[in-house]
């Protein structure tokens, strides 16, 4: 008596425990609805005449049984399930937030992959810096500084690791990507008061003496360029010089020519010491014999 009398007392304290009750319920559920359908099977199944028919019932049945059951869990395992999935998303949440960055490297690694941005030994201009590419990993790509600005085109010497997340935000420029060839330009600073039309000539003359050995093999490459990179329109290889008025009293020339590839330093320090000495003679006394050239 005095075991029952104590179970009697904390049985309503087991049904204010929501897990305790629900589970409760649910057998209360199955019970039922079991009961429900075999009563119903041997009061009908004695009425069906044929197998069909009796097929049929006991297909019937027992999905309607199943559909009724799933119902009834997720009423009576509602709050439960709730406070599940709010967890779950919570987790997720908390999971995302913590790996935002490694997530958004990976991202820019697949980014990377599928679309052939770069690879080793590609030269790149990306967030501000130049480089020649020489390793890449799931998470950072790291480059050998080529600068230390876009004036020069030398090795520093130094390693700059940037995590591919960048890639998905920051504009990539591959100088290499067309492979021997490459059309370059640069900028040499006049003032309103020079011979424009002499400087033109000058300017032009000298791309045409540091560049005249791989002109025409340049100009084979661009045009074949249409074929093998489906250029829809490809750069000319023609040597160019245009004028260009960046502010009042001043006019700036703008050399466009071609070069191979990692060769642009060499050439426009070439140019440059040509259209000096060609343009003020004496007044600026530099050398233009290769020897000098090939130290800078």
């Amino acid at each position: 008596m005095e075991f029952l009398t104590g179970f009697n007392a904390e049985l309503p304290r087991f049904f204010e425990i929501s897990w305790f009750r629900n589970l409760i319920f649910t057998v209360m559920l199955i019970t039922v609805l079991v009961g429900l359908r075999l009563i119903l099977s041997r009061l009908l199944l004695r009425h069906l005449e044929t197998a069909e028919e009796r097929q049929r019932w006991i297909s019937g049945s027992r999905n309607t049984m199943v559909l009724l059951l799933i119902l009834g869990l997720a009423a009576i395992w509602a709050n439960a399930i709730q406070s599940f999935v709010l967890s779950v998303v919570a987790l997720a949440a908390a999971f995302v937030i913590a790996t935002k960055e490694l997530l958004l490297c990976l991202s820019g690694s697949f980014l990377r992959t599928t679309s052939g941005a770069y690879t080793l030994g590609d030269r790149v201009h990306w967030g501000g810096v130049r480089g020649d590419v020489i390793d890449i990993s799931l998470l950072s790509t790291t480059l050998l500084e080529v600068g230390p600005d876009s004036a020069f085109h030398m090795p520093t010497g130094r390693k700059i690791v940037f995590p591919n997340a960048k890639i998905l935000d920051t504009p990539l420029f591959n100088e290499t990507q067309a492979g021997k060839y490459v059309v370059h330009t640069m900028r040499i600073p006049l003032t309103s008061a020079d011979d424009l039309e002499k400087a033109q000539l000058v300017a032009l003359e000298a791309i045409h003496e540091v560049c005249q050995d791989f002109l025409e093999p340049a100009r084979a490459w661009m045009e074949s360029l249409e074929h093998t990179h489906n250029f829809v329109h490809t750069p000319s290889a023609t040597p160019r010089v245009y004028l260009h008025i960046p502010e009042p009293s001043r006019v700036d020339l703008l050399l466009r020519f071609p070069s191979p590839v990692r060769r642009q330093g060499r050439l426009e320090q070439a140019i440059l010491r040509r259209f000096l000495r060609n343009y003020y003679g004496s007044k600026v006394p530099l050398s233009v014999n290769s020897n000098s050239v090939e130290s800078i």
